[in-house]
C-alpha cells in the first residue's frame, strides 16, 4: 500500500516489528496499516519518519503511488 515506506524499510532492514515498537501498538495493527486495511493516523505518520527516517520526506514514505519526491533518477530518500 505504501511501496516507497516498504522500499526504505527493505534498504535498512527494519521489519513491521520496528514500527510495531515506534507506534507502540499490536503486531497485526501495523499490518492492517501497512497493508492499507486500516489507516496511518497523522501523529503516526510523522513518529515513523521522525525516528526511523528524518532524511525522508513524509510525502515520499506515504505515496500510495510510490512517487519519488526530489531527485527522479534516485528512487530512495538519502
Amino acid at each position: 500500500m505504501f511501496p516507497n515506506l516498504e522500499a526504505e524499510m527493505a534498504r535498512r532492514k527494519i521489519k513491521k516489528g520496528d514500527l510495531q515498537k515506534v507506534l507502540g501498538v499490536r503486531y497485526a495493527t501495523v499490518v492492517d496499516k501497512t497493508n492499507g486495511k486500516t489507516k496511518f493516523t497523522l501523529e503516526e505518520a510523522f513518529e515513523i519518519k521522525r525516528i526511523l527516517f528524518p532524511e525522508c520526506p513524509i510525502e515520499y514514505l506515504f505515496s500510495k503511488e510510490g512517487r519519488h519526491y526530489g531527485n527522479t533518477s534516485d528512487t530512495s530518500c538519502h
